[in-house]
């Protein structure tokens, strides 16, 4: 993972090289995905509400500004 700890709001890239946001913090370690809604498969796999562990990510992308 990178040194970037994972948090809301994050655009991370999963270890399935899947590029997704994390939506909410359930936990220390959890997050809801959103993984888009380009496709009939992202969008499904959003709606389903799954959560990731943070050992799902491989690395963090993009942060928002104004965000630690």
């Amino acid at each position: 993972m990178s040194e970037l700890i994972p948090q809301e709001c994050d655009v991370v890239i999963l270890k399935t090289g899947e590029r997704v946001g994390l939506m909410d913090q359930l936990d220390e370690t959890h997050f809801l995905p959103d993984y888009g809604v380009e496709t009939p498969e992202q969008e499904e796999k959003t709606m389903a509400m799954m959560p990731i562990s943070i050992d799902d990510i491989e690395k963090v992308v993009y942060r928002p500004k104004g965000t630690r």
